[in-house]
């Protein structure tokens, strides 16, 4: 069984929430990690950024007057420590449910034919989501409808049903960063028709495969 690492305490001195979409406070529910009130060595600007616009899109825009960290998180509502769950434009909330990516990448490493997975959201003309899971499989094993079946079973259990993707699809390499990171937001905008870029990728030519998936 895997252990969650939580956080004894926010930080001292610092008025720090989770909020949801509606910029209300929640506990034991994923939401936006936000300094709620201001303190002495808040950043006041950006480099470049003459008239403060893009200081005020990047950590004003969603909530106004609140300053937003860019990351998701959830106050644990037994122990009131806290728990990062991944940056905030990584998240996923397909039917309503919001979540980390993280949480499907633990429940579908455990299944053997799978080596490495990715999974990031879609949007509809609604800006309606679904969750798009990739898989890359191991050699020697087949990607099929039974094992499609298995993937969503597994993670309905571990997670929960609103966590099963819509979409799973094989791709023979999952995209990561010169840090060793999964490029989620790269992919996310790449199958959205978003603009994006692919410096600091380290396998930039596969990027270009999933054009076909927009």
């Amino acid at each position: 069984m895997e252990t969650i690492m939580e956080i004894n305490a926010a930080a001292l001195g610092l008025s720090i929430q989770v909020l949801d979409d509606d910029g209300n406070p929640v506990v034991g529910e994923i939401g936006e990690i936000v300094l709620s009130k201001p303190v002495p060595n808040l950043p006041i600007g950006l480099w470049n950024d003459s008239d403060g616009s893009e200081y005020r899109k990047k950590y004003f825009s969603k909530y106004p007057g609140i300053f937003t960290l860019g990351d998701c998180g959830m106050i644990n509502p037994v122990t009131k420590n806290w728990i990062i769950c991944c940056r905030s434009d990584e998240a996923l909330n397909p039917k309503g449910c919001r979540f980390g990516p993280s949480e499907i990448y633990k429940a579908v490493e455990m299944i053997p034919e799978v080596l490495d997975c990715l999974c990031v959201p879609q949007y509809g003309k609604d800006m309606d989501e679904r969750a798009v899971l990739f898989l890359k499989i191991r050699d020697g094993y087949s990607f099929n409808e039974d094992l499609i079946s298995r993937v969503k079973k597994v993670i309905e259990k571990d997670c929960s049903f609103k966590h099963v993707p819509e979409v799973v699809l094989e791709v023979k390499d999952i995209p990561y960063n010169l840090t060793g990171k999964r490029t989620e937001v790269i992919v996310k905008k790449i199958i959205n028709n978003f603009p994006h870029s692919s410096v600091g990728v380290k396998n930039p030519e596969f990027l270009q495969v999933l054009l076909q998936y927009t």
